[in-house]
């Protein structure tokens, strides 16, 4: 059975006869990539298998679709597993059916982000250990950057760190700074999530559902959102960098609220970032005060950053680890089909969990809805004026202009003031924690996001949006903003 917008594909388990059983041996990796077009079902036999630091159940049928993972076997005696594959008929792509596997026991780069990890726990440990015996001058767990080229295997590494982090009882905070992933959110947004369980594997993007914000203690896996609106940092760099610094003061007074994350510390992970983003790189250390640099295979650039962070090399380690063998290179078409998957899932579920979304129709003229402005369109603007001048708001002007100028909202984000179809049709948009009695660019600007809708279609005749809805309910009276990402259910 299929819901709509969602289809569901073939739900039944595998028949033995058409199964292939795979023997992974001791500290190997049978690596797999499988498109969107087609599902994998496999399950453990035998022994212990992982994806990336998160440990799979034994004789428990997994489901894994448009994925590039390894399942590594962490122990000598190996594991055993048996797969079939079937068509997943809720996608049409061009892709080819067949999935790509084979075996390999080039895992030096597993056994170097496993000694890593234990030494980030004995950093841990030593914190937990200063925190019993002076708790009046308490300490920080490892907070951890790491950074690399496109391809480099730095988001495995953020989640095989996590996954071991949370075998061993730690609960680190994942901060996702690559507005393309959506990490417990939607595309076009950063995150910080504590994780205190195991990552879903199933999920869409690997991680777990995409859940509403608020990080509360008896639900520690609610992320903090905040909006950016884009999938390329470089479309806003100044929104980006000012996302990323309010993301930081939340994180750091999340470590002081809570000593068992305090202790855990803080893994992550970025956009490919190079030597020539280093202003990026130095305001992540700032907000986050970190103070261990990981460096994904790249010589030049761990001597370029020591260089460049020679004034607090005292404070901050700076180390590089090797690529593993098995990274594999994703395509636009790949990363836009997985944006999409991670769209479907937040509305309507997956095969494990079905929701239930809510269409609607809703008069968009009581709305107050912001969009995030692209740089080029700012450095256009600026392009028409005479030489040497800037814009600046006269005496005479309203006071909200003014206000808006003030708190450089107009470089950041855009009022909508004629909301039509060709600029919301399609569109994800973001809700706000401010409510529409609350309008200042300044709170607008340190808001976090309380969840998503989808604009299928703006009538510019009726002013009126049919939206889509996680739930049923009534639409909240919280400021919107309209982001980059499109969707077509």
């Amino acid at each position: 059975m299929s819901i709509p917008g969602f289809g569901g594909g073939d739900t039944s388990t595998f028949r033995p006869e058409d199964s292939i059983q795979v023997e992974i041996p001791g500290f190997s990796e049978w690596r797999f990539e499988v498109p969107h077009k087609t599902i994998l079902k496999f399950k453990i036999i035998d022994g212990i298998g992982e994806i990336f630091g998160t440990e799979l159940p034994l004789n428990v049928e997994l489901q894994l679709t448009g994925v590039k993972y390894a399942i590594y076997a962490p122990l000598s005696n190996g594991c055993k597993l048996e797969y079939t594959t079937l068509q997943n008929k809720a996608v049409i792509t061009n892709e080819d059916e067949e999935i790509s596997e084979y075996l390999s026991n080039e895992t030096q780069a597993q056994t170097t982000y496993i000694n890593l990890h234990l030494g980030l726990e004995t950093i841990r440990q030593e914190t937990r250990d200063s925190n019993i015996l002076n708790p009046k001058d308490l300490k920080q767990g490892p907070k951890v950057l790491i950074i690399g080229n496109p391809g480099s295997g730095k988001t495995s590494l953020a989640k095989t760190l996590v996954g071991y982090a949370n075998k061993m009882d730690s609960r680190p905070i994942l901060v996702n700074l690559n507005p393309r992933d959506g990490v417990f959110c939607l595309p076009g947004s950063i995150s910080a999530t504590p994780i205190s369980d195991t990552l879903d594997v199933e999920s869409t993007n690997g991680y777990g559902f995409t859940t509403t914000t608020g990080s509360m203690n008896h639900n520690p896996k609610q992320p903090i959102i905040k909006n950016y609106g884009f999938s390329d940092i470089n479309q806003n760099l100044d929104l980006y960098k000012y996302q990323i610094s309010k993301l930081g003061v939340t994180v750091l007074s999340r470590l002081e609220e809570d000593l068992s994350i305090r202790n855990s510390g803080i893994v992550i992970d970025t956009p490919p970032l190079s030597i020539k983003d280093f202003t990026i790189i130095e305001n992540i250390v700032s907000d986050f005060e970190v103070d261990i640099i990981v460096i994904m295979g790249n010589e030049r650039l761990l001597i370029d950053l020591k260089k460049k962070f020679k004034h607090k090399l005292s404070q901050l380690q700076i180390i590089k680890v090797p690529i593993s063998g098995g990274v594999a290179e994703v395509d636009e078409g790949f990363i836009r089909r997985s944006q999409e998957e991670t769209i479907k899932e937040y509305f309507n579920g997956n095969h494990k969990t079905r929701l239930s979304p809510f269409k609607t129709d809703i008069d968009a003229k009581d709305l107050i809805i912001y969009k995030a402005v692209l740089a080029s369109d700012i450095a256009s603007t600026l392009a028409f004026l005479p030489s040497a001048d800037s814009y600046a708001a006269d005496e005479d002007e309203n006071s909200e202009v003014k206000s808006k100028t003030d708190d450089s909202l107009t470089k950041y984000y855009s009022l909508l003031t004629e909301p039509s179809s060709s600029n919301l049709d399609n569109s994800i948009m973001a809700i706000t924690q401010l409510p529409q009695t609350n309008n200042s660019g300044k709170d607008l600007l340190n808001t976090s996001i309380k969840g998503y809708v989808h604009v299928s279609k703006y009538e510019d005749e009726k002013h009126k949006m049919k939206i889509l809805l996680p739930f049923a309910g009534a639409f909240p009276k919280h400021v919107l903003i309209s982001t980059n990402i499109g969707f077509n259910e």
